[in-house]
């Protein structure tokens, strides 16, 4: 059955035997998770659901490299050769590859090779950016993936792409394979808006795929070099944008004299991931991000203690990467937040996969006015720890006199404050690297009156 016609229990069916295949490779063959199922106590082929696989403990980029050192993440990347091979390879691809060991031996070495050797790299990453590796065998994921996405926002083999996006980075890596599954033309100038204008001259974009923060201004660059864009039908925002970045796309989209049907599409790549997701051209971008649930295993946790949070509730998106051989990703803490996953039928285009509704992307990492990034989970793991603490609340906004970003705590002891306001101050240090702009000892009463535009219950998003 198709990748997008799946019912509930056909899928959950696929993906707890993806789920197997995965747990054994990734246990088998990668060395930090080798030590992780040890450390947890719990044997990595104890592991056999989807459903079991959510109560293994979720980790992140600090979990992995606490330094934030790039070099450290080459522990996800799964090594091993002939043996993990033969232990994690499709049943088809291990016959036909043993009926070659026989009698061609080279051509055995390269299935192999195929199956388990990172050859290519891109970069990604929340609090600091990294090499995410992929085998032979993930680069036709890729391409298959990225037809899908191509199908998603409604494009064809027709239709021409220039990707305004970082070269390396595992969105452009994405999108090329998109144009290269979908089987049309693409140009990757960069983000430099005079070689965007360039190519977008000399080959006229159907498809304009650029940065969600920065696509408007494109756009009005575009417009006010002169570029024609009376082709361009499909606005790819990459990353996941904010209603604000939505709105001034639209407008710029509409000023820049596109066709008139064009419309304006988000993708994104979490951070750590490799596959690309979109809306459906069919719901206008209204129905969410549609993942791919044969490569993409989607669940959700409290982003302040990291447990499983129910089902078709808010939290942090937690990734699982099924069938890929490169880097390994399992219960993957993305810092995305996600309003729900929805497992029912696309309204707009009848799509049977989980999709991502109200995703904000990294919204658990956020930059101080150090210009340093402070990772929102690990301030609150060491609060919420602490007996000495009745209650607190992390308030994020801008300095008044200056505009400058700040991360303010706000704590309530339930002893003596100079000792708590200490303690507390060096566990968000030990956990997140640094330490928030202000800690500040408030009443329990103050704390509860806090308002704001709400990341989570305690952590406050102020304008």
């Amino acid at each position: 059955m198709a990748w997008d016609r799946l019912g509930d229990k056909a899928r959950q069916r696929l993906q707890d035997q993806l789920v197997r295949e995965q747990v054994r490779a990734v246990a088998g063959g990668s060395a930090y998770w080798k030590k992780r199922f040890a450390d947890i106590g719990r044997p990595a082929a104890s592991v056999t659901t989807a459903a079991q696989l959510g109560a293994v403990p979720a980790v992140g980029e600090r979990d992995v490299s606490p330094a934030g050192d790039a070099a450290a993440m080459a522990a996800l990347v799964l090594h091993g050769g002939e043996r993990q091979f033969a232990l994690h390879a499709p049943g088809p691809t291990l016959r036909r590859a043993l009926r070659k060991k026989a009698t061609r031996s080279r051509d055995y070495a390269r299935i192999v090779a195929r199956e388990t050797r990172a050859t290519s790299y891109g970069w990604t990453g929340l609090g600091f950016r990294y090499p995410v590796a992929s085998t032979r065998s993930d680069l036709d994921v890729l391409a298959r993936a990225g037809a899908r996405l191509w199908s998603v926002i409604g494009a064809t083999a027709d239709d021409a792409l220039v990707a305004a996006v970082d070269h390396g980075s595992v969105e452009h890596a994405a999108l090329h394979y998109a144009a290269l599954g979908a089987g049309a033309p693409a140009l990757f100038p960069g983000t430099d808006p005079v070689d965007v204008a360039e190519a977008a001259t000399l080959a006229p974009p159907t498809v304009l795929a650029a940065g969600a923060a920065a696509a408007a201004e494109l756009l009005d660059a575009l417009r006010e070099s002169g570029v024609p864009l009376r082709q361009l039908r499909t606005l790819l925002l990459v990353g996941a944008p904010s209603d604000g970045e939505r709105a001034a796309a639209r407008r710029a989209l509409a000023e820049a004299g596109a066709a008139g049907d064009a419309i304006v599409l988000a993708a994104h790549v979490p951070p750590g991931g490799r596959l690309l997701w979109a809306e459906c051209r069919q719901s206008g971008g209204g129905s969410g991000l549609h993942t791919y649930p044969d490569h993409d295993l989607v669940q959700v946790v409290d982003p302040e203690t990291g447990e499983p949070a129910t089902s078709g509730t808010a939290g942090e998106l937690v990734l699982s990467q099924l069938g890929m051989r490169g880097s390994a990703l399992l219960r993957w803490r993305a810092g995305d937040l996600v309003g729900a996953i929805d497992t029912a039928p696309c309204t707009a285009c009848q799509r049977r996969v989980p999709r991502l509704v109200g995703l904000r992307r990294g919204a658990l990492v956020v930059p101080t006015e150090s210009e340093r990034l402070l990772d929102l989970r690990a301030v609150a793991g060491a609060l919420a720890g602490r007996a000495d603490l009745a209650d607190w609340r992390v308030v994020v906004g801008r300095r008044a006199r200056d505009g400058r970003q700040q991360v303010v705590v706000h704590v309530a002891p339930t002893g003596d404050p100079g000792e708590a306001t200490v303690g507390a101050a060096a566990d968000i240090r030990a956990a997140a690297g640094m330490l928030p702009s202000q800690l500040v000892v408030a009443e329990y009463d103050e704390l509860r009156r806090l308002t704001g535009d709400r990341l989570t219950s305690r952590m406050l998003l102020r304008r």
